[in-house]
């Protein structure tokens, strides 16, 4: 049952963060809702190349490749670890989860990295000079002068202490990020952050916005509510709504350990699943018809209910497996229709890692 739970949520995390109040059914047949799905996996690629190939992106690996060997940037901390540590740290807070933190036992400030840093071919470093803001020039890939400019205008931190029985753990996070990158005058990233964290390190509420030609992702988070979290991210290009997550959890205590009710939507272009599951007192064999309803959506118009039919899986095994149900009573395996979107989805965010790494 939870290995059927966890299929059925990844369903509704795989794919918008619109509301389905005014949702129309629309008799799409079998094959035209294969060709929509197909259609959206075919654009990841190009999604995956406008990122990893925009001057924004390629802007920071230029940058990164600079700070390899600068022994001027970062002050007491050698080559480009502030950096990478202030964004490692972010990441696992994000990604990892707060397990994977990194302690800091020489916390920074942001006036210990202010200044000018501007890069001199000759000696292959940076030369420095008073600023109020933290401010880089060096040059991209090809260019004979420092046509971009990374300025971070606003960074606070703010120092967890954690007492435990042996020891004291003390460490330093940040509440406020405000910065971007330019390449030859031209805004190629932005990035505004805010986040409250807890008094053991956990993030309470975040505010998240991050442009990076030609996307913009947002990121709001709120885990100040007694049984509840709120989640809403999004993904744009341009106009266009590329991913989007809108997610609301509720907890059986406050303590937040056991998620018990999930409402909401995810989308990739086109395609979202919607709905909620609500896993309050049900049984080991219950049927989960009974406690997951989640629909397929083209834009806002419902393409079909996600069903579950009891099938034997293999010899003398049975589960239960999601199928899209359509106006006309057909189905399609839930699975195979959305293989190909999670095949490229998986591919995109491999090569985007590969492109970080750094």
């Amino acid at each position: 049952m939870k290995k059927l739970i966890g299929i059925s949520l990844l369903s509704l995390f795989i794919l918008t963060g619109c509301d389905n109040d005014d949702e129309k059914n629309v008799e799409l047949t079998s094959d035209e809702a294969k060709a929509l799905v197909n259609n959206s996996a075919d654009k990841i690629g190009d999604d995956v190349v406008s990122l990893i190939e925009s001057d924004g992106t390629q802007a920071i690996m230029d940058f990164a490749d600079l700070l390899e060997n600068s022994a001027v940037i970062g002050g007491r901390v050698s080559e480009k670890a502030w950096t990478k540590e202030k964004l490692d740290l972010i990441i696992q807070y994000f990604v990892d989860g707060p397990a994977a933190r990194v302690s800091n036992d020489d916390p920074m400030t942001f006036d210990d990295i202010k200044g000018l840093y501007e890069w001199n071919p000759e000696t292959q470093d940076f030369d420095k000079e008073a600023s109020e803001f933290f401010i880089v020039k060096f040059p991209t890939e090809g260019s004979q002068t420092n046509n971009a400019e990374l300025k971070i205008s606003q960074l606070e931190f703010v120092t967890i202490r954690e007492v435990h029985a042996d020891y004291v753990d003390e460490y330093e996070l940040p509440t406020v990020i405000v910065g971007y990158v330019k390449v030859d005058d031209v805004t190629v990233i932005e990035l505004d952050f805010s986040a409250n964290w807890s008094s053991t390190g956990a993030p309470e509420k975040a505010d998240v916005s991050l442009f990076v030609t030609p996307f913009t992702f947002q990121l709001d988070f709120d885990d100040t509510f007694d049984k509840s979290s709120l989640v809403s991210s999004s993904m744009l290009l341009g106009e266009e709504s590329i991913l989007a997550v809108d997610l609301t959890v509720e907890f059986e205590t406050a303590d937040k350990e056991e998620p018990v009710y999930f409402e909401g939507s995810v989308s990739y272009r086109d395609i979202k699943i919607a709905g909620n599951v609500d896993v309050r007192d049900i049984e080991d064999d219950a049927d989960p018809n009974d406690f997951i309803d989640l629909a397929l959506f083209a834009g806002d118009e419902k393409v079909g209910d996600i069903v579950f039919v009891l099938e034997e899986i293999e010899p003398g095994f049975e589960d239960y497996v999601p199928y899209v149900e359509y106006e006309d009573g057909s189905r399609d395996n839930l699975e195979d229709l959305l293989e190909p979107v999670i095949e490229d989805m998986e591919e995109f965010f491999a090569q985007f890692e590969e492109e970080d790494e750094f």
